[in-house]
């Protein structure tokens, strides 16, 4: 703990630590949260590191960082005393800000890039991945959400199974394309944010995020916002990539994560407060251009039925792990 607090003293530490706290940043990202150099940061993240303070994760040629304070009950009682008590100087604020900022550029190269090329050549090898989702669950006379619509291509199958479909995206010119694919009376369709929806509290039976959160600034916000619209007793599907090397599909797919780790993004599930938590490896695979055979996850969850186990969520994509 001494060692923690001599590191914390300094005061570009703190605010990485800080940068860091509500989720993963990559190295530039924590740079621009700070409005300084990346190699003005490098020395202080590899002396945070070596003391226990900050972790990192390799991921292709990125590497990011995330706050290890929280990891115990004695450290993280420390760093919340420690973040109490300078939450309210005008560097941290000023990083708050930016940091804000920082996500919203994540969400802004997702939303550029499928307004400008779509799915682009994305397939499914078997093209069973529809039908491995929708075996996961699910009574037909429920209401299904599906986040991230994209083109269509889950929603086309929803419609045919659920009475009622709601179809969500953030890019008009996805939803135009979905519209264009889904024509059944009983979908409808809404320009919004995965972390941020349009919908009212406990307003659905499933949510269905398809090749969806490797795209986000933050999963925990978009997990706990279909938390918020779901139903207690209500049922969340999460299919997407496996961790995979394809560094070139950040550029070319604008993707923001290369896959999820299945234990991770079940941690982040039941953080989120679902419970019966399931995942494993679908039998689908993708092809993205001439990256073949990337492996796929999916991973299943429920909101608590019982009296005194919900939790009731914010409208907030801020205050969520990554």
């Amino acid at each position: 703990m001494q060692q923690i607090l001599r590191l914390l003293a300094e005061p570009t530490r703190l605010r990485i630590v800080a940068a860091v706290d509500l989720g993963e940043l990559a190295v530039n990202e924590i740079a621009d949260v700070l409005n300084m150099s990346a190699s003005r940061i490098s020395n202080h993240l590899r002396l945070l590191k070596d003391g226990g303070a900050i972790e990192d994760r390799r991921e292709g040629a990125w590497t990011f960082y995330r706050n290890a304070l929280r990891s115990t009950n004695e450290t993280e009682r420390l760093w919340t005393a420690v973040l109490d008590g300078t939450k309210e100087t005008p560097s941290l604020k000023a990083d708050a800000a930016r940091r804000r900022s920082v996500l919203e550029r994540r969400r802004e190269r997702s939303r550029a890039h499928f307004s400008s090329h779509g799915t682009g050549d994305i397939q499914l090898e078997r093209g069973a991945l529809r039908d491995e989702v929708l075996a996961a669950a699910l009574p037909r006379e429920w209401v299904a959400v599906d986040i991230g619509c994209g083109d269509g291509y889950l929603t086309e199958r929803l419609a045919a199974r659920f009475r009622r479909v709601i179809a969500v995206d953030h890019s008009p010119e996805q939803l135009k394309a979905a519209r264009e694919r889904v024509s059944a009376a009983s979908v409808e369709f809404h320009l919004g944010e995965v972390d941020s929806l349009p919908l009212p509290d406990a307003s659905a039976d499933a949510v269905f995020l398809s090749m969806v959160l490797h795209h986000v600034p933050e999963i925990g916000a978009a997990l706990s916002e279909a938390f918020r619209v779901l139903r207690p007793g209500g049922r969340i599907v999460v299919a997407d990539l496996a961790p995979h090397n394809e560094e070139a599909l950040r550029q070319k797919m604008g993707d923001l994560r290369l896959g999820l780790e299945p234990g991770p993004l079940a941690s982040a599930m039941r953080s989120a407060g679902f419970r019966k938590v399931r995942h494993g490896h679908a039998d689908d695979r993708l092809i993205a251009g001439k990256h073949k055979n990337l492996e796929l996850i999916l991973a299943t969850g429920e909101r608590p039925a019982e009296a005194g186990t919900t939790r009731k969520r914010k409208r907030n994509s801020q205050g969520s792990q990554s």
